[in-house]
């Protein structure tokens, strides 16, 4: 028979209709495990998947660009030999269901097969172990920009610093004399696994120009691209694309605005700005400029991009020079590492240095939200790591043989699960129903209700006679106005109560004092009412 366009529709929405149907069923099955929920997720997410393909191969034809649908539908009905075409399109069906007759499309086909399914996940693998290596690749090039940003100190400084404590020096390889600390410096650990589970969507302590280079973009772009992929596995059920789009969205005007952290400057921080908020026409020297102090001088020689190491006369001698030179005059060597003088920036150097800027920018503000979207996953990877890492080699195999064993019987904890109770016979300390033995001689067959308890029932007689003194009744009774004394045990109808109390009072009329009242603690003694109130008083009952 042959595949007009007409049929590939039907049978596209069949195909949506079987779909649908197949996700029913599968999402009315009690996944009891994490791996049975997991499975369950990525089989309705892979029809899903089949659904939307099937879904855009119909609007293909729907839009009918090149006018075939239209064409076929006006051969079939034409006014003219509509009938005939209509018995040869019948004939033609009836001969290809003749020749292959396996083809029974009234027979209901089984979907149990699908319903049992284990969708491939690369949990691990060739591809899986690349990806990991590639990352960890990209993970210690970034760490050797952590420790640039942290050996970030100026060589003077740490000479100066090792010269006042003391310090040996050694000579470099270029003659020059290093400290010890400059000599240690290659030698530094990486971080800790724990630690950059804590600080790995944290890049506020990189310089810019570390932020600009090729290592770092490659590493953002395989981070995010690792924790997508870890996401898209274990949620396949999220709509992550949607939510991408949506930072995405949300980014532009922030950026625009100059919200992003770190990026507040929209990457723009590298090209020498054109003024430093000082007015140097209020001052006729630069020894009049060092009254400001080392810091403010610090400070305006940072916003123009120039160098601000030195003492309090050098800075202040490098900030007169801007006074009467432009910038662009500036002899390069004022400038600070890293910063374009204006002269030598032009026009599409500074777009394309402002585009990668945004693009790094996002990349951080990505990886922040999937932050956010695993922080139960990191904090508990973070918990699993502190714990193998107090383990000793034994306990941590003991845990991994108690795992294995768990996992080969699974079937027995299901049926030690179900307890077979069907005289509803209270449970015990084991989990199990009491002997019926016991269940009759504690009467538990035998319900008590009390009306001043807000007909609350209670069975058996042991409860019964023991919420005479429970903190329930006494409010039932305390609303009642009533004293819960021993006289009123057993009473349990609120019209009983009341009637007692009455007949009580009439028949003690003045000669009842309140003092005369008799009190009972939770042991079980009675006192009277003022023994009653200071030992109370005193809190010793």
């Amino acid at each position: 028979m042959a595949e007009t366009l007409l049929e590939q529709t039907r049978a596209l929405h069949e195909d949506m209709e079987r779909h649908e149907r197949i996700i029913v069923k599968d999402l009315k099955q009690d996944a009891k495990s994490h791996k049975d929920k997991l499975m369950q997720s990525h089989r309705v997410r892979k029809r899903l998947d089949q659904i939307q393909d099937a879904a855009r191969k119909l609007m293909r034809i729907y839009e009918d660009e090149d006018k075939a649908r239209k064409e076929e539908i006006e051969s079939l009905g034409g006014e003219d030999k509509v009938f005939s075409k209509f018995y040869d399109r019948l004939k033609e069906i009836r001969e290809y269901h003749r020749k292959f007759l396996s083809n029974d499309l009234t027979e209901a086909e089984d979907d149990t097969p699908l319903l049992k399914e284990e969708p491939q996940v690369e949990f691990t693998g060739e591809e899986g172990l690349g990806r990991y290596l590639d990352l960890h690749d990209l993970y210690l090039r970034f760490l050797n920009l952590r420790s640039q940003q942290q050996r970030g100190k100026s060589r003077a400084a740490r000479a100066a610093a090792a010269e006042a404590d003391g310090a040996i020096t050694r000579v470099g390889p270029d003659g020059n004399e290093i400290t010890e600390e400059e000599a240690g410096e290659g030698t530094e650990k990486p971080l800790e696994y724990y630690e950059y589970l804590t600080s790995f969507s944290d890049f506020s302590g990189l310089p810019r120009q570390s932020k600009m280079g090729k290592q770092y973009s490659e590493y953002l772009e395989a981070l995010l691209g690792y924790l997508c992929y870890f996401y898209e596995r274990t949620q396949p059920l999220a709509q992550l694309q949607r939510t991408l789009n949506t930072v995405e969205k949300e980014f532009e005007p922030r950026w625009e605005q100059g919200q992003i952290a770190s990026w507040e400057d929209r990457g723009l921080g590298n090209t020498a700005p054109s003024s430093s908020g000082i007015e140097l026409e209020a001052f006729s020297s630069a020894e009049e400029l060092e009254i400001l102090g080392a810091d403010r001088l610090k400070e305006a020689l940072s916003s123009l991009g120039l160098k601000c190491g030195g003492t309090t006369k050098e800075r202040a001698a490098r900030l007169w020079l801007t006074r009467d030179t432009p910038l662009s005059q500036l002899d390069r060597k004022h400038f600070a590492k890293g910063v374009v003088p204006p002269s030598a920036s032009d026009a599409a150097a500074s777009t394309k240095h402002a585009a990668h800027a945004k693009q790094m920018a996002l990349l951080e503000v990505k990886i922040r939200k999937m932050a956010e979207l695993l922080v139960n996953v990191i904090a508990d990877t973070k918990g699993k790591v502190e714990k193998k890492q107090s383990q000793t080699y034994e306990e941590m195999q003991a845990e991994l043989a108690e795992a294995e064993a768990e996992v080969a019987a699974p079937e027995d904890e299901e049926e030690d699960e179900f307890v077979y109770n069907p005289l509803k016979l209270p449970l015990g300390w084991d989990g199990k129903p009491i002997p019926y033995w016991l269940y009759k001689l504690h009467g538990l067959n035998q319900e008590f209700k009390c009306e001043i308890c807000g007909n609350y029932s209670y069975w058996g007689r042991r409860a019964y006679e023991k919420h005479f003194k429970e903190y329930r009744h006494l409010n039932g009774m305390r609303a009642l106005g009533i004293p819960n004394n021993k006289m009123f045990y057993e009473v349990t109808k609120m019209e009983d109560a009341l009637q007692l109390w009455r007949s009580i009072q009439e028949k003690a009329k003045g000669d009842f004092k309140p003092e005369d009242e008799e009190f009972e603690d939770a042991q079980g003694n009675v006192y009277s009412k003022k023994t009653y109130d200071d030992l109370k008083r005193q809190g010793l009952i």
